[in-house]
């Protein structure tokens, strides 16, 4: 019963974790995190159910939150063939809203509310980051928030305009496909940000110019600077960085899908990687796995949902791990 709890719990977050929070006895014994280079059953089952709450976020976007902000319907659908500052900047603002009121909420929830000292113990770095870096990943989340809306934006434009091809209706498809489309959506992302992620990083050959090594001192370590990482470090990175991470968001679009699926990539990006950093062991959502890569940088360059850095040797499942990798 357990493991079905919190299988759902991405359904119900954040009610279901501060509940669990709450119920926690105080002289509980936290183990030490462990991961194995295959994702369990339960591990997947939360990743669906993450996905879930993604397209139902992306759906609310598309067929709710228009009307709220004074548009007759989502721009794609029409408001968009001209570029006018009304609806673009309702998805703006909609992103940057959605940024601060996510990783605001839970990094108070976590580290200053009611429950802090509570949780304390679940911290997976038991230092806490300084407020310099809060206020540091704050900015830079921000700033891509708005390049996540900006590839929204163009994409409403293009599809206006015909410019490239999307499906009017969810009809379109099947049910059993949409119901696949819509549980395995961080699933079929993660590839690319396995790729981008590792090109990113210095690649260890002396065959070719070492591009990767450019990339990280120029781009991607403004992403490192949240060694010790927080919700709001989950997208705390550099234009160039936040634009390519945003972009997969056309994976749905290359198979001419409905733009919930587009829109659902990109509010998985986010609110994935807002939670996924947020540095606690349950009840909190820290993924263990990536905050070893921002401890360490050489290992874990994607995510468990799609196994590439266990098949690609880049697999640590703690730090002593991570010494043996370029061995």
């Amino acid at each position: 019963m357990a493991e079905l709890g919190k299988i759902l719990s991405p359904m119900v977050f954040p009610v279901g974790n501060a509940a669990v929070a709450m119920s926690k006895d105080t002289k509980e014994k936290v183990e030490k995190p462990h991961i194995d280079p295959l994702m369990g059953t339960e591990g997947h089952g939360m990743a669906m159910m993450a996905s879930l709450r993604s397209w139902l976020m992306a759906y609310a976007c598309i067929y709710h939150l228009p009307q709220a902000f004074g548009l007759s319907e989502y721009p794609a659908f029409g408001p968009a063939k001209t570029l006018e500052l009304n609806w673009m900047a309702h998805i703006v603002l909609r992103d940057v809203i959605g940024c601060w009121v996510i990783c605001g909420f839970w990094d108070w929830f976590l580290y200053f509310g009611p429950l802090k000292d509570k949780l304390q113990k679940y911290k997976i770095n038991p230092t806490y980051p300084s407020l310099a870096q809060l206020k540091h990943d704050a900015y830079w989340s921000t700033s891509a928030s708005i390049t996540g809306a900006g590839i929204e934006i163009l994409l409403c434009y293009l599809w206006a305009n015909g410019r490239i091809p999307m499906q009017v209706s969810l009809s379109e498809n099947s049910l059993l496909l949409n119901m696949i489309l819509v549980l395995t959506i961080t699933h079929y992302r993660i590839p690319h940000f396995y790729f981008m992620h590792r090109a990113m990083h210095p690649w260890k050959t002396s065959t070719i110019p070492d591009f990767g090594k450019f990339l990280y001192k120029k781009v991607h370590s403004l992403h490192h600077k949240s060694y010790n990482p927080t919700a709001f470090s989950g997208t705390s990175m550099h234009p160039i960085e936040s634009t390519l991470y945003y972009s997969a968001a056309f994976i749905p679009v290359i198979f001419g899908l409905h733009p919930v699926f587009a829109l659902a990539i990109i509010v998985d990006c986010g609110v994935g990687a807002w939670l996924g950093h947020d540095g606690f062991q349950w009840p909190g959502n820290g993924d263990y796995f990536h905050l070893l890569h921002h401890a360490h940088f050489d290992c874990n360059y994607g995510a468990m949902h799609v196994p590439l850095d266990w098949i690609f040797g880049t697999f640590a499942g703690n730090k002593e791990e991570v010494k043996k990798i370029w061995e």
